[in-house]
């Protein structure tokens, strides 16, 4: 069995969400699982392992075994994933449409050009992503199922 929270950890240690710590541990817990979920589903067609159907949310876990050489690939991809799906909303924020001052050299940015890079920061992250999926399918993938 996999616990949902090596997944998590993973993807907590790739972002800064002081947010969270604010939120009751079971919106917490939600909003995580969402991402992960989201992750898994995205990644099942090239997992060599099926994380999507024997996922557990009573155990929090995921009811397969997974050697451990192939553990930390797995975490790596699917917490990547974590990582597009939570900046999904930073694109689409409210925030985004006002001024936001920048600190350090007190210059105003044009909500437009925020958005803007807000939603490169997503895509990139998102593609990052898809190409961690890709390289896993060609390392690990059956080339004799395909009729060539």
């Amino acid at each position: 069995m996999v616990s949902y929270d090596t997944f998590i950890e993973a993807f907590l240690a790739k972002i800064t969400e002081y947010d969270f710590l604010s939120l009751p541990e079971k919106n917490r817990t939600e909003i995580v699982d969402g991402f992960l979920k989201r992750a898994v589903s995205e990644f099942k067609r090239n997992c060599k392992y099926d994380l999507f159907s024997t996922a557990n949310d009573e155990l929090r876990a995921y009811e397969v075994f997974v050697d451990e050489a192939d553990l930390d690939e797995l975490v790596d991809i699917v917490s990547d994933g974590m990582v597009a799906e939570w900046m999904k909303p930073f694109q689409f924020n409210q925030d985004l449409l006002q001024n936001v001052l920048n600190t350090r050299d007190f210059t105003t940015y044009s909500p437009a050009e925020l958005q803007l890079r807000v939603g490169n920061a997503r895509r990139q992250a998102h593609a990052d992503f898809i190409q961690k999926i890709r390289e896993y399918s060609y390392n690990h993938g059956d080339l004799t199922v395909l009729h060539i």
